[in-house]
């Protein structure tokens, strides 16, 4: 037997128990666990301006004004000034390369000496769908630059977080049913509900395995565990919102 399932196994022989001993104080705690997948509202991307000279003071200048129109052409492309960082990241190279011609089977080579200059910006743009982020790549290579993208996020998950507390709440209910009915109580109210103070959200593309843990996963540590053992991918331009709720029930005395 794989080391993982009797780990597995151990945690659900420890759920179990710690839902009998509550249930002989008639109640019943249990963590419910609720996910959705939501596009991301925003797309980060990357806008590179490069330009070769042999003096860099020179390629500096000329990478510089080119992201300076490339911007001026984002803008037009529907970028707000806002979603620009202001912080501009630079960085300049040298290449060096070695040229040789033979004449008369005389060879001669001298080294050449290029100057490298790259400037950067930040942008990250509220969008709608993929064909917004695919725009302004396509805006900032036909102003000359490089464009890709980092990342994404999604900065208003509100309406995903909701929905994901309900599938937890509904998923806690759910669970707290099965153990009430094979220990011969019956469902009461709900008493408490304990719920983290933050979301967890995880943008795509990845797969849950060897993802790192997050202070949610240390508090709600055998739920988590739980969730190691699948394969839920999440695809590029996603995220995935998901709710932890710890909930006690009354449980009631099928004779009472």
């Amino acid at each position: 037997m794989s080391s993982k399932l009797c780990c597995l196994i151990g945690l659900v022989t420890l759920a179990l128990c710690m839902v009998t001993a509550c249930a002989q104080d008639s109640s019943l705690r249990v963590i419910g666990i609720g996910t959705v997948q939501v596009p991301a509202d925003t797309a980060i991307i990357a806008i590179s301006a490069e330009n070769y000279s042999d003096n860099v003071t020179v390629a500096e200048a000329m990478a510089s004004k080119l992201l300076n129109s490339t911007e001026e052409s984002l803008i037009n492309a529907g970028v707000k000034k806002e979603e620009i960082m202001p912080d501009r990241f630079k960085r300049h190279m040298t290449y060096h390369k070695l040229v040789c011609n033979t004449v008369n089977n005389n060879t001669t080579c001298k080294e050449v000496v290029t100057k490298a200059a790259a400037e950067q910006i930040i942008i990250k743009k509220k969008i709608s769908d993929a064909n917004q982020t695919q725009k302004l790549i396509d805006a900032a290579n036909a102003a000359g630059a490089k464009a890709y993208v980092l990342g994404y996020a999604l900065n208003d998950p509100n309406t995903a977080v909701d929905q994901a507390r309900k599938r937890a709440l509904d998923d806690a209910k759910a669970k707290a049913e099965n153990y009430a009915s094979s220990l011969g109580f019956s469902l009461g109210k709900a008493m408490e509900i304990e719920e983290p103070s933050y979301p967890d959200i995880e943008i795509g593309p990845t797969y849950e395995w060897g993802m790192p843990w997050r202070m949610n996963d240390r508090f709600w540590g055998i739920s988590r565990i739980s969730r190691l053992f699948r394969d839920d991918y999440i695809p590029e331009g996603m995220a995935k919102v998901t709710a932890f709720v710890s909930v006690t029930y009354k449980a009631v005395s099928a004779s009472g």
